[in-house]
This record gives structure tokens, C-alpha cells and sequence, in this order.
């Protein structure tokens, strides 16, 4: 079995190494919290991460397969579109913190339940020290709660509704950029996005946790979101002829998916 062989050979070769490595999973916007991370960490570490978006079961082991000593942190990703699949990639991954982005359609027919589909991405983080995730979706936060595995985890989360690591409060849009206010240790602290689409301002929220939990000053976490820059092929604006605008979302083709670039259309 070749592929059982290929992941094998990762997950021993993973073994090697003793950096922090972030695993990202969930329906939408993997690749774009994890290529954030890396622009908002580039300039102080030496980072290995997925290419585009290979978390399959033939990408999570080709992306962990680039790690080498020079490396100071591993940003994968990873995603399934059946029952029994993330435990493979978690052996592969081995994550020391993990992120949730949401949960959602995409990849839905082989799982019986949204519950169902959110335990089996949680079986990612079996062994991470942290975990971040959004507390305002309820399939998350009931799953994470009764989940055994991570009664000893740190649990990061962030919401709009209720009390949480960060409580986020007003979110004010302009024609350009999004500031999104919020609550941590009980100081209060603002960030602008060059984004207006609810896609990115969650998107961005996960990353600004991150960054918090990590020990960033939130004047330097400001100044980094301020020059955070689109992801290519995932809602990606380019100018077509006479005048007319494309948004290109090549990667995704679920209705999840279609309502988030509906949205950042409206948003144009």
C-alpha cells in the first residue's frame, strides 16, 4: 500500500523534530488562516508550511516531509472528507496547538451530522497543549466540551455572543478595511484588516488569537494585520476585460463556500 507507506515515512520523519507545529482544520479557511500566520511570523522565524492547500491524505504527508533542521515552525493544514481519515493525518502532524476555523457543508455526504463531522476534525488535536476555536458555533463548542481527549488542553476560544478568551466587540467596516475590537485578560484592544467580508474578519480573528496566546505585543500584532495580503486563487479580485471584475474562489465549490464569496462580492 503506497499510501500507507508514504504516510509511515512522514510520520517517522515528523518524529525528528521537537518545533512547535500549528495544525489548521475545518471547512473553510484553512489555507487562509495558515498563509496569514505565516505573513504575520515571517520576519521572525524560519517557518515550514503547507504548499497551497495540501491537506489530503497524499498533501499532509508531502508538506510535513519538507521539514528539516533549519525549520522553527511548521504551520499544516489539514482536511478530510471521511470517517477514520484524521487520525491518519494527526499521526503525520503531530500538532503542539491547534485551530479550528468553523464548521460547515464542504465535504458533508459521508458523515451523518455536523456533530459527527466536528468530533471526527477534533481527533486532530489528541495531543495539543492549546486550541483555539470560535465558541459561537454550537457543534464546535458542545464537542469540544465533551471531548476526553482535551480535558487537560488549553482552551482558547473567541466570540461575538458570550464570554470567551477574546470577546469581541464592535466591528466596524469602511470601504477598505474592517476594525475589530475586542477583550483580552481584561484589556481592551482594536486591530484594522484590509478586508471588509466576514470571511476574512473571522478568518483574521483566529490568526489575531494566535498571536495573543503566543506572547505578541498587540502593537506589533496591529501593525502586521494592517499588511496582511489576499491568498491567491481563494477569493481573489482580479480586473477582467472592459472593465468588469472576476472573483476567483478556484478552490472551494460548496454552498458554504458560494455564500462566503457572495458575501465579498456584496462587499465590492
Amino acid at each position: 500500500d503506497t499510501l500507507k507507506a508514504l504516510q509511515t515515512l512522514c510520520a517517522q520523519h515528523r518524529k525528528q523534530f521537537s518545533i512547535p507545529v500549528i495544525g489548521i482544520t475545518g471547512s473553510n479557511g484553512k489555507t487562509i488562516v495558515k498563509e496569514w500566520l505565516y505573513q504575520l511570523l515571517r520576519e521572525e522565524k524560519n517557518i515550514v508550511r503547507s504548499p497551497k492547500s495540501f491537506n489530503s491524505q497524499v498533501g499532509v504527508p508531502l508538506s510535513v516531509w519538507q521539514m528539516n533542521s533549519e525549520h522553527e515552525l511548521a504551520l499544516f493544514e489539514a482536511g478530510i472528507s471521511r470517517a477514520g481519515e484524521m487520525e491518519k493525518l494527526e499521526k503525520i502532524i503531530k500538532p503542539t496547538t491547534g485551530i479550528l476555523t468553523n464548521i460547515g457543508q464542504a465535504h458533508s455526504e459521508n458523515f451523518t451530522s455536523l456533530l459527527e463531522k466536528t468530533k471526527e476534525k477534533l481527533k486532530l488535536f489528541a495531543d495539543v497543549q492549546a486550541l483555539i476555536y470560535c465558541k459561537d458555533y454550537h457543534e464546535i463548542h458542545e464537542a469540544v466540551k465533551a471531548d476526553e481527549e482535551l480535558k487537560d488542553t488549553q482552551l482558547l476560544n473567541w466570540s461575538k455572543k458570550t464570554s470567551a478568551t477574546l470577546l469581541i466587540g464592535k466591528i466596524t467596516k469602511s470601504a477598505t478595511d474592517t476594525e475589530i475590537q475586542g477583550v483580552y485578560n481584561n484589556d481592551f484592544l482594536r486591530i484594522k484588516i484590509p478586508f471588509t467580508d466576514d470571511a476574512s474578519v473571522e478568518n483574521a480573528i483566529h490568526c489575531w488569537l494566535f498571536m495573543l496566546y503566543s506572547g505578541h505585543e498587540n502593537k506589533e500584532i496591529a501593525e502586521r494585520m494592517l499588511l496582511l495580503s489576499p491568498v491567491a486563487m481563494r477569493l481573489e479580485l482580479k480586473e477582467g476585460i472592459n472593465n468588469c471584475s472576476v472573483i476567483n474562489d478556484s478552490y472551494n465549490s460548496d454552498l458554504g463556500s458560494l455564500a462566503i464569496a457572495l458575501d465579498f462580492l456584496e462587499q465590492q
